[in-house]
């Protein structure tokens, strides 16, 4: 790919910052552009950078001239898909790490509802962290001739930095999910069917259910006939307390815009930062046929913004071609690279623990 402009839209934020120092550290080379709504704001993250700054409202996005051809990065939530259209209609690489299922599947409506394949590489990369936890788990799962089970449990730091999007998932936590078990598509619902996981230094928790893309997009890409997700806070008692509010309706009844605030309130007050942990489960056989079971335990002493901005690092430097072959246009999911060796090897250098 010819373009060594990036534009991260949502620039200014806690993971956006983030995203904009590795880059600058790791591609000296780039054309940086920070954009958001508030100018000042994201003119005083670049400054530090040597980076440019530019006002983008993702709800009204006007790509201008100069950012034809650009690496557009939302790292905002685009609801309305607003910047994906931008972004096609400009024949721009896209790249996205907000959307929960639900959002995934209506943008790629909105790719297909075009009339015509995208110009341009496309890619979601929501899964749980920007997806370097599929990317994760695809790399463990290499040594299996056939996977049967992953489950993955995530310990979500109270402490931990946070943008305000970052517990938006929760508002969705009563809402009916797909999961795929033994090969059959099963409807669930969130923070049901509890699970004990110990998580090493990090403890034994109990953890529920909940969705994420990763359940709908590893089954194609491993052809695990199984695969679940679950997490729990590391405050127990705020956990316990989800899991009652959830099974006894009264999370639903407090659902709508009305209540956002007393919702956030209770999972929503970030500190100065934790340590992200995950906990990959997989069961699969060998090429003999034999059993095989593996753990794999994920810490970032950084925590889950720096995690995910690694992951969105990532993807960029796939639509780069700097990290294996690049893409080509159309429609990419963010495991789904041919050899996510790479990745991993990424998030080592940027101290991931990743031990199993």
């Amino acid at each position: 790919m010819q373009t060594k402009t990036v534009i991260l839209a949502g620039g200014a934020g806690v993971v956006g910052r983030q995203v904009a120092a590795i880059l600058r550290r790791r591609q000296p080379d780039l054309r940086l552009v920070l954009a958001g709504r508030r100018l000042d704001a994201v003119q005083a993250a670049a400054a530090p950078l040597e980076a440019e700054a530019m006002r983008l409202d993702i709800d009204a996005p006007d790509l201008d001239g100069a950012s034809r051809g650009a690496i557009i990065v939302g790292l905002a939530n685009d609801l309305n898909d607003r910047l994906l259209t931008a972004a096609l209609a400009a024949g721009s690489p896209y790249l996205d790490v907000t959307r929960w299922t639900s959002a995934q599947k209506q943008a790629l409506t909105t790719v297909g509802a075009q009339g015509r394949p995208a110009a341009a590489p496309v890619v979601f990369a929501s899964s749980w962290m920007a997806s370097t936890i599929g990317l994760i788990a695809r790399d463990a799962a290499r040594e299996l001739a056939s996977v049967e089970r992953i489950d993955i449990g995530v310990l979500f730091g109270l402490a931990d930095r946070a943008g305000p999007n970052s517990v938006a998932y929760m508002d969705r936590i009563s809402t009916p999910f797909l999961t795929l078990e033994d090969g059959v598509w099963r409807e669930r619902r969130g923070f049901r069917d509890g699970q004990i996981r110990d998580f090493g230094e990090g403890g034994s928790h109990r953890l529920y259910r909940f969705d994420t893309p990763d359940q709908a997009n590893l089954p194609a890409l491993t052809g695990a006939r199984t695969v679940e997700a679950r997490i729990a806070f590391d405050g127990q008692i705020e956990t316990r307390l989800v899991h009652v509010l959830v099974a006894s309706g009264v999370w639903k009844a407090l659902s709508g815009q009305r209540f956002e605030k007393l919702r956030r309130s209770m999972l929503y007050n970030p500190g100065d930062g934790a340590a992200h942990r995950v906990r990959i489960d997989l069961e699969g056989r060998d090429a003999q046929g034999e059993t095989i079971r593996r753990t794999v335990q994920v810490v970032d002493p950084e925590g889950q913004t720096h995690l995910t901005a690694l992951g969105a690092v990532i993807q960029i430097e796939r639509l780069l071609g700097r990290l294996g072959p690049a893409l080509e246009p159309g429609v990419h999911l963010g495991e789904a690279m041919p050899d996510p060796a790479p990745a991993t090897a990424l998030l080592k250098s940027e101290g991931v623990r990743i031990s199993g």
